[in-house]
């Protein structure tokens, strides 16, 4: 499924026992999931992807085939994953407002 990926920021550090903790963080928009009442717009979504997913995101903003799983989390719920990005279209929000 389609989804505009506005951000994609990578982490790097160490937790509390010390072990090295890398990844990033998808910042990206279902635009087929209307808002709810009392919303306007979308509200974005995030989610984590580990470092090697990163180079799938070769251009962002862009709208981006992601494909997710499931895996079992806490207490059997399901938790979603994030398993691979491909580049549909890429967007430009540049808006040139000058007038002559």
């Amino acid at each position: 499924m389609n989804y505009l990926v506005l951000n994609v920021r990578e982490y790097s550090f160490k937790d509390d026992s010390g072990k090295k903790v890398e990844g990033a963080t998808v910042t990206y928009l279902d635009l087929s999931n209307e808002p709810s009442d009392g919303e306007k717009g979308y509200a974005p979504l995030s989610i984590s992807a580990s470092s090697d997913k990163v180079r799938d995101f070769t251009e962002v903003p862009g709208y981006y085939d992601l494909s997710f799983s499931q895996r079992r989390g806490a207490k059997g719920r399901p938790q979603i994953v994030f398993d691979r990005a491909r580049l549909v279209l890429g967007v430009n929000f540049n808006m040139d407002l000058a007038t002559s």
